[in-house]
């Protein structure tokens, strides 16, 4: 981005061709031009802004407050420039933008050029580059991880198997919970190794997704029991759409990803709180939901959530909960959705097509 030296007079028609946003302001603030392609990134019409203050009037929130000061510095000494790249709150939606404020003089008197270029799409591209480096280089060392962990699963296997063996009833069932945990976790291991040899997964199957949602559930205790021992009053309540409510999957995958949502609304109630687990069948889609009464977080992590190696947990976390499920559910043809804000919870919502009669997926 180029600006316009100082004592240049304005030249209008060029100011429309820039790719980018231009707007003009006097010394006062008040706004003398502003291009089309400004209109296009604001979604604000140029009658709509022409001679009103920019500051108060025009985008009066805490992002442009903040380098208004760098604005009056400017205008006082009459020349000078400075750069800075934040994310605005527009009409259609929040993007990131880079901002040029370039002091010149028209008729004697101080003004301003602002110049405003969408870097938002040439981010999400980095951001999908990086993503993709990030699973090659976790690609590297799956097999390894994978293949130590699978050794560590078979001792817990063979011992809860000779445990169940001279149990009581209860306790039996118990252990078979542990023994479906564990076969879950083999399954896992394989598909760790399926990936980092590239190799062809198995056929999807009919899955009732209500009942993934109650075994999910019940795999979900040591979770709230680790809450409680922190001294955190977590309650989770399932609420189930009545079924079955099929779905082409596979019913490992599908129990990873709701766990891992599970665990990350569990962990997210600082002190008491309700998480929600629902189920709902409408059309030609079924959908699970996942809420809870947590903090919430703003969009500058909301839009990060699904980025491998990504965590807010700290030391705690991987980084890869939230990833593993964003895979899942395009491997089922499926979506994840989440929305939250400050003070108002999380909701993940994962969508998947209906299975048909055939087996297949409804079109």
């Amino acid at each position: 981005m180029t600006p316009l030296p100082p004592e240049s007079a304005l030249d209008l028609e060029t100011l429309e061709l820039l790719p980018y946003g231009v707007i003009v302001l006097d010394a006062r603030g008040a706004v003398l031009f502003y291009n089309k392609r400004e209109e296009e990134i604001s979604g604000l019409a140029r009658r709509q802004v022409l001679g009103r203050d920019f500051f108060r009037e025009v985008a009066p929130c805490a992002q442009v407050r903040d380098f208004q000061g760098r604005f009056r510095e400017l205008m006082e000494a009459g020349r000078g420039r400075v750069d800075f790249d934040f994310t605005f709150p527009f009409v259609l939606g929040p993007r990131r933008v880079r901002i040029t404020l370039q002091a010149f003089q028209k008729d004697a008197e101080a003004c301003c050029i602002v110049f405003v270029a969408d870097i938002t799409g040439r981010e999400a591209l980095r951001d999908q580059l990086l993503q993709a480096q990030r699973f090659s280089e976790l690609g590297e060392v799956t097999a390894e991880v994978a293949h130590n962990f699978n050794n560590i699963l078979q001792t817990i296997r063979l011992s809860v198997e000779l445990a169940s063996a001279s149990a009581g009833p209860q306790a039996r069932a118990r252990l078979d919970r542990a023994l479906a945990a564990a076969e879950d976790g083999s399954a896992l291991v394989k598909r760790c190794l399926d990936i980092a040899r590239k190799e062809p997964r198995s056929p999807l199957e009919p899955v009732d997704l209500n009942a993934v949602a109650e075994a999910t559930a019940e795999f979900s205790e040591p979770f709230l029991r680790t809450a409680r021992a922190e001294g955190r009053e977590v309650t989770l309540r399932l609420n189930l759409a009545p079924g079955p409510l099929t779905v082409l999957g596979d019913a490992v995958e599908l129990r990873e990803a709701v766990l891992n949502l599970l665990r990350n609304a569990i962990e997210a109630i600082p002190g008491r709180g309700t998480v929600r687990l629902l189920t709902e069948g409408s059309g030609e889609a079924h959908r699970l939901h996942v809420l809870d009464d947590g903090p919430g977080m703003g969009p500058e992590v909301l839009e990060k959530v699904f980025t491998p190696l990504f965590t807010t947990k700290g030391e705690r976390g991987t980084g890869l909960g939230l990833a593993s499920v964003h895979a899942i559910a395009r491997r089922h043809a499926g979506a994840v959705e989440m929305t939250s804000s400050p003070g108002k919870g999380t909701h993940v919502l994962l969508t998947f097509p209906q299975a048909a009669p055939d087996g297949g997926v409804r079109p």
